[in-house]
């Protein structure tokens, strides 16, 4: 569909994936308590902002795809992960080796699909598409954030759909200040033009569906559970996913070999931060993860991510594998136990 004006384009999907999402809000909102709806109600602002950030991730990122070459759109996109990781470490949030070992490998993975994407030869790279898809991934910091905070209490079309509608509602209106649309219009002359072309509307249905409902309301749902960074290296597998869901509709040709190795280097990563961010919350919770063999006693102030579990309470003391003694756990580490020498219970 490249004859539609590329914001438009990108309007059409949320347009019609709003109202399915409209439908499971309406059920929801009607099983919610009272005081949950008053608590929705006055998250508003949250909710408006993560919608914006939705739309200026999708505007921006179809804007730079035309001035872009396909390569450099895809890598400026995948850069949510680490400004993920650049955040947190920005606000005092350290993240363990494993999170930051596993978002690289992410990275690398990228990188592979990116390149595996540009088929037939690099095309047309500028600057501004390069700046336009980079502001696509940094705001999707901002839109995984506020996803993350709303789920753990918010039902998913609750959350879903006041976000979707309002993303929408800001590309209709982008698409209709910069672009050769109307209102009324038909085609691709139109802001609801699919709504009134059998050509446009299966596609704009599977677009709705596919990486509407299943993919972007698939990874909110994920956002209850995991954490913003494994849900972004999740999203580095649309490349893959989109290559053959294309090559199985008979439009795309099948993925080649580095869209395979890409895609594969994503799981692993994602599996591996998953693991590693996991452990970290758990360890931030007050549970322990100690080495096979080593034995909780009295009095521990930081834990290790590890093989096997314990609970503690704080300010337990860890004695290590290499002897006992008063070593005090110091920092958290991915697989291995780590320690340091802490204070005599005399001091």
């Amino acid at each position: 569909m490249r004859e539609v004006p590329a914001v438009t384009l990108a309007a059409w999907r949320l347009q019609l994936t709003s109202l399915f999402l409209g439908l499971g809000a309406a059920v929801q909102w009607r099983q919610l308590a009272p005081a949950d709806r008053l608590r929705a109600l006055r998250l508003t602002g949250w909710l408006a902002g993560s919608g914006a950030c939705l739309a200026v991730h999708f505007g921006s990122w179809v804007w730079g795809l035309q001035h872009t070459s396909l390569t450099h759109s895809l890598l400026m996109v995948s850069a949510t992960p680490v400004l993920l990781a650049a955040v947190s470490l920005a606000r005092g949030k350290p993240l363990s080796r494993g999170e930051l070992g596993g978002t690289l490998v992410g990275l690398a993975g990228a990188i592979v699909l990116s390149v595996g994407a540009s088929s037939g030869g690099e095309e047309h790279v500028g600057l501004a598409g390069d700046l336009a898809s980079l502001l696509a991934s940094a705001v999707m910091v901002g839109y995984l954030s506020v996803g993350r905070r709303m789920r753990q209490w918010m039902p998913i079309f609750v959350y879903a759909f006041p976000v979707t509608g309002i993303a929408a509602l800001g590309l209709t209106l982008w698409g209709l200040a910069l672009e050769p649309v109307t209102l009324t219009g038909s085609g691709s002359g139109g802001v609801f033009g699919w709504l009134r072309s059998s050509h446009y509307a299966p596609w704009v249905l599977y677009l709705a569906l596919g990486p509407g409902i299943v993919g972007h309301t698939g990874f909110n749902t994920l956002l209850r559970y995991l954490s913003p960074l494994t849900v972004a290296l999740a999203f580095q597998l649309e490349p893959l996913v989109g290559s053959v869901i294309g090559w199985a509709a008979g439009v795309m040709q099948p993925p080649g070999g580095l869209t395979y190795g890409g895609g594969m280097l994503v799981i692993a990563a994602t599996v591996w931060v998953t693991l590693a961010s996991t452990a970290r919350e758990r360890a931030e919770n007050g549970e322990i993860v100690v080495k096979n063999g080593a034995e909780v006693g009295p009095g521990t102030t930081a834990l290790v991510c590890s093989v096997g579990r314990r609970k503690v309470q704080a300010g337990d003391v860890l004695e290590s594998e290499e002897g006992p003694g008063r070593e005090q756990v110091m920092e958290e580490g991915w697989g291995l136990l780590k320690v340091g020498r802490g204070r005599d219970d005399d001091a």
